[in-house]
């Protein structure tokens, strides 16, 4: 189970808090002796294209401006695109001398593919009575809940007085035709403004296309206000929003994403860096968790941590539990019986599939072993830009039910640890039963009435 994977790495999580409060040390593992990890697929991509964009992780301690420095000298073909913005990776163009130099360089952790992810796509909230547990007070009062996505309507009536900060990490890109949807047009923007959804390059033929992140933020945190369809999971959670993806203009590009251009879509490095801002302003903000209602690749039957190219974001999650922030993660549309997306298939995530009103699982969830939680994701109603509402289906509308409930849990178990929770949300759900590739398997769909009671409550007689 997952959570046994949780519940065996809680040390060294605890260990990279205590590191993170110092000054955040991303970082899960303390030391490596290893030769660095170069993904076989971007061997092959190098062939085929000269160059690839990658993300080289270097190993706790080397200095980034060292390596930087270093790659620059490798090849006239290769080149370092951002090296000022993480003090534990940087973003090149590697070709096949840089990639053999890189292999060498006993200071280089791992060396991967910049993937592109994309964004997964009233009554929920009765489905998972978290309506009870807002009469009972356990609303999120006090917590943050940080949405990585395409930014907020940050002027939308059901966010109104709770945006707690903002920022955006966009990049662009002439070989993929990607442009930064950053207001400033830069590649990362800070502070409030920062994730506005409503600008001129989230508009196509007229209409608002990041729309996605503002969906996602009302489920976890809407607040009542007139026209809405109902609170949000918890709402009166802050919210902190952050722009992570980028538009593609290139036809080729988005159309290896599944999409036809332009498109919107991530790549790990902005949601790296992304992750590493939520650290460094978890306590500050007292963030219970941050969701990602977006991914790529193939589906993983079992955890991909040991896959640098799906695992890019493990050393951000591994850091940001022992903080206590949960790492909540849409499991993927491609409706596959017994496997996730990445980054839902790393063992730190807390994976979440969907299921429908009368709990039955959504025909597009992909689900199996490696799901944590189930939640409602099938015809969504939720704030849009524009100061509107309007209805969304997928496990990207699933997880931020799940994130909402974490930080109803840090309301009430301020203490609880990431895998306390999880654990809390586990054993107070309704059980889904179904077939993975022949093994049975029982995921539980969150109850936030029975997780928030202060003693265990009966087993729900629907069951």
């Amino acid at each position: 189970m997952r959570l046994r994977s949780l519940l065996v790495g809680a040390t060294m999580l605890a260990m990279a808090s205590a590191a993170l409060c110092a000054g955040p040390a991303i970082n899960a593992e303390t030391s490596d002796a290893g030769d660095p990890i170069i993904n076989p697929t971007l061997v092959s991509e190098i062939r085929e294209k000269s160059t690839v964009r990658s993300i080289i992780q270097l190993k706790p301690g080397q200095s980034v401006k060292a390596v930087a420095a270093d790659v620059e000298k490798a090849s006239e073909g290769g080149r370092v695109l951002e090296a000022a913005r993480s003090p534990h990776f940087f973003v090149a163009e590697v070709d096949g001398a840089t990639l053999a130099r890189l292999r060498r360089d006993t200071r280089v952790q791992s060396v991967y593919k910049d993937e592109l992810s994309v964004p997964f796509l009233d009554n929920s909230t009765r489905v998972i009575r978290s309506v009870e547990a807002n009469r009972a007070g356990w609303n999120g009062t006090g917590t943050t809940i940080a949405v990585l996505d395409t930014g907020i309507d940050r002027d939308h009536p059901f966010f109104a007085g709770r945006i707690a900060d903002e920022a955006c990490f966009s990049s662009s890109n002439n070989q993929d035709g990607s442009v930064s949807l950053c207001p400033n047009n830069q590649p990362s923007q800070t502070g409030l403004g920062a994730a506005d959804a409503e600008t001129a390059q989230c508009l196509v033929d007229g209409r608002n296309a990041c729309s996605h992140g503002t969906h996602v933020a009302g489920i976890a945190a809407g607040k009542m206000v007139t026209g809405a369809p109902a609170n949000g999971v918890a709402p009166e959670a802050r919210l902190l929003p952050i722009q992570v993806f980028s538009r593609i203009d290139n036809a080729a590009t988005c159309a290896a994403g599944g999409a036809s251009a332009p498109c919107f879509l991530s790549y790990t490095s902005d949601q790296k860096l992304a992750l590493e801002y939520v650290a460094r302003v978890a306590r500050t903000l007292n963030i219970a968790a941050v969701n990602l209602s977006l991914g790529s690749g193939r589906g993983y039957t079992e955890a991909c941590d040991t896959d640098p190219s799906a695992a890019g974001v493990k050393p951000e999650f591994d850091a940001l539990a022992g903080l206590g922030v949960a790492s909540v993660v849409a499991a993927g549309n491609a409706g596959l019986p017994n496997a996730v997306s990445a980054p839902a298939c790393i063992s730190t995530a807390v994976t979440v599939g969907a299921t429908d009103d009368r709990d039955a699982i959504a025909p597009f969830s992909n689900r199996g072993s490696l799901l944590d939680l189930f939640a409602p994701g099938v015809a969504i109603m939720s704030s849009v830009p524009d100061d509107a509402y309007g209805e969304k289906s997928g496990t990207s509308m699933a997880a931020p039910h799940v994130a909402g409930a974490f930080a109803l849990l840090r309301q009430e178990y301020p203490n609880f640890t990431v895998v306390q929770s999880l654990q809390r949300l586990q054993t107070t759900g309704t059980p889904i039963r179904f077939n993975a590739s022949g093994t049975a398997v029982a995921v539980s769909r969150i109850d936030l009435e029975r997780a928030t009671a202060t003693t265990r409550a009966p087993a729900d007689p629907r069951v």
